[in-house]
Order: structure tokens, then sequence, then C-alpha cells
């Protein structure tokens, strides 16, 4: 049910809604899986992950569709692409803001799947050749966003899930207060931002590519190929932006 809130239309119009959305449907994936705990060895954190995933499918499902629908009429580059990057970017961050709040206030060890992944990454940042290793593990990342998405059609939601969760928790982590945790997270908008653009537009690329295939539609399939190289080659771009602005700045 909490899917069918989704109204895209209305998204695009008011795009903080997507925020918003992005938050409750979280939040209610903790809630629910706060009650698993562990089983098996399997961490609270990745049923958290998992049930996020699930209504955020239909979603980007939603987006892809659109977007390849308004491949078909020809619009400009930016036209199609470019607030749909941008509203992703709100889902992204508002997963994050929810998996931040919920790190800060339930008890140490709710999210060790997150935690053992933020103790590898700071171990990264701190060696000899960050930039390369991170940006070498970024471009993985971006990599198999395209081929998640082009196999999956809404593969990469588990990309961007996933990473949110980390980002969020780790938010979590380190802010004092709850109230400090928006001004802890603007420290990381720097190269949050322009590293997931990166996987957000390898996601598009592919699952443009991927409704273009299913649809078989050859009349336009070289341009909508174009555009997936041209997203894939802002995605480059912003990855090596985002781990030169984490390594350096």
């Amino acid at each position: 049910m909490i899917e069918a809130l989704i109204n895209l239309r209305e998204m695009e119009e008011r795009p903080y809604l997507t925020f918003v959305w992005a938050f409750l449907i979280t939040t209610v994936a903790i809630i629910i899986t706060s009650q698993f705990r562990s089983v098996q060895g399997i961490s609270f954190g990745f049923f958290a992950v998992l049930f996020t995933i699930i209504p955020s499918v239909y979603f980007l499902t939603v987006l892809i569709r659109r977007e390849e629908r308004r491949e078909e009429k020809g619009d400009r580059f930016w036209e199609i692409h470019g607030r749909d990057i941008g509203i992703l970017l709100l889902f992204f961050f508002g997963i994050t803001l929810a998996f931040a709040v919920w790190s800060f206030i339930l008890p140490d060890g709710s999210f060790s799947t997150q935690v053992d992944k933020i103790q590898e990454i700071r171990g990264a940042v701190t060696q000899p050749g960050a930039f390369e290793a991170i940006l070498a593990n970024n471009i993985q990342v971006m990599v198999v966003s395209f081929i998640l998405s082009l196999v999956f059609g809404a593969g990469a939601v588990f990309i961007i899930v996933w990473n949110a969760s980390v980002l969020g928790v780790y938010i979590g982590q380190i802010s004092q207060a709850l109230e400090h945790i928006p001004l802890v997270s603007l420290g990381f908008l720097p190269h949050g931002i322009p590293e997931i653009g990166g996987y957000l537009a390898a996601a598009l690329a592919g699952g443009i590519l991927s409704a273009s295939i299913l649809r078989r539609r050859e009349d336009i399939m070289g341009r909508i190929l174009l555009d997936s190289l041209k997203l894939l080659g802002l995605g480059v771009l912003l990855i090596v932006v985002g781990a030169w602005i984490e390594v350096y700045v």
C-alpha cells in the first residue's frame, strides 16, 4: 500500500515530496524490521535495507518508464534526465536521513552490517593512494549500478538504498544530538552529491536502455543508446569529482 502514495507528477511539481516519501518508507521499514534484530547471523540492518527496497522498486520503475517515453517524444537530453536525477538525489537523501535518525535512536549494534562497511571505508580513506582506491571502488559501484538496471530494470535500487543506509548510519554515529543530524549531514554534501549523482546517472542509463530493448523500439534505439552513453560519461565525471573532494577537500 505504501508505494501507492507515489504520484510522480506531483513529485515533479513539488520535488521535496520525494524526500518526505523516502523518509517515510524507510522509517516504516526500520520500525518493522527492528523486531527481527538478527536472524541466523544476518543483522537487522540488512533487513531494514531489504524492506526499504521493496516499495522503492515501484518508484524507480515508474520513473524509468516515464523517461523512456519522453525519449520517444524526442525531448532534449537535460530536459529528460536533469530533473529526474534531482528527484533521485532527494530520494537518496530522504533514506539517508531516516537511517541517520534511527541509528542515533536505536541501541548500539543495531546496524552492524553498515558499521562494518563504514570501518572499511574509513580505513581506505586514510591509506596511501586513497584517491585511486576510492575512485576505483566508486567506478566499480557505478558499473554495477548500470548493469543491474540494464538486466533488472530497477535493479540499481539496491545500490541506492544500501549506500544511503551506510551514509545515514555513519551520520547518526557521529552526531552528538538528534537535532545536530541535519547540520552534520551538510558536511557530506560536497562529495556526496556528485558521487551519488554518478551512481544515479548510471542507473538511469541502464534503465532506459533496458526499457527500450524490451519494447523493441528500433526507431529510437540509436538516440536512447547515445543518451545512455552520455549519462554514463556524466556519471564517470561526477564520480571523479566526488572522489577528489572526499580525499583532498
